[in-house]
């Protein structure tokens, strides 16, 4: 008697080539994942760079085999968040949930804003940035579509996007700056 060993490739069925439909439809899927909270933007940039590359439906499937296979509810946006640096310094990072609209106001402060881990509300979020003479660094994963409008006197804004291209399909983040001499940083990690 012949006993399959259940790890054995022997069992699965052969991997199928993935086609480009295939793989936009787990980017759709990966999309759906970010906005709804299940992943945070670095999860979900790598898992897209994962689909870019995937050669079979097999490598695709386990991109997405750890989601919900329902679609819970869009986490609520609620009122924008405001947060403020007068003289001051303040760092956002880790797994946080982000508004739909957030503000951030830095006179003579620094603000650094690490949106690898964040969750988003939907597909798209506004960050409102007022520098005053202050520093405000923003930090996004690969892939995150990037949209910086606005500027201020004597500001500068520098964007490192020399090796990202935005996914098609890609969360939003739109940056609309405004202030006096200061200096905004947006960074691609």
């Amino acid at each position: 008697m012949l006993v399959l060993n259940p790890m054995d490739d022997r069992t699965s069925p052969p991997a199928i080539l993935a086609s480009d439909a295939d793989r936009k439809r787990a980017i759709e899927t990966l999309q759906a994942a970010v906005v709804e909270g299940w992943l945070t933007l670095e999860e979900y940039s790598d898992r897209v760079g994962i689909a870019v590359a995937a050669r079979t439906d097999v490598d695709l499937a386990a991109l997405t085999r750890d989601l919900p296979a329902t679609r819970a509810m869009a986490i609520p946006s609620g009122a924008p968040a405001e947060h403020r640096a007068i003289c001051s310094h303040i760092v956002r990072r880790g797994r946080f949930g982000l508004s739909a609209q957030s503000s951030f106001l830095s006179v003579f402060g620094t603000i650094d804003l690490d949106l690898r881990d964040a969750t988003l509300p939907g597909s798209e979020v506004e960050l409102a940035v007022r520098n005053i003479f202050g520093t405000v660094t923003v930090i996004v994963p690969e892939g995150v579509d990037m949209q910086i409008e606005g500027g201020g006197l004597f500001a500068s804004q520098y964007l490192d996007a020399s090796s990202t291209t935005p996914v098609p399909g890609a969360p939003i983040v739109r940056i609309r700056a405004s202030g006096p001499g200061g200096s905004l940083y947006i960074k691609h990690a």
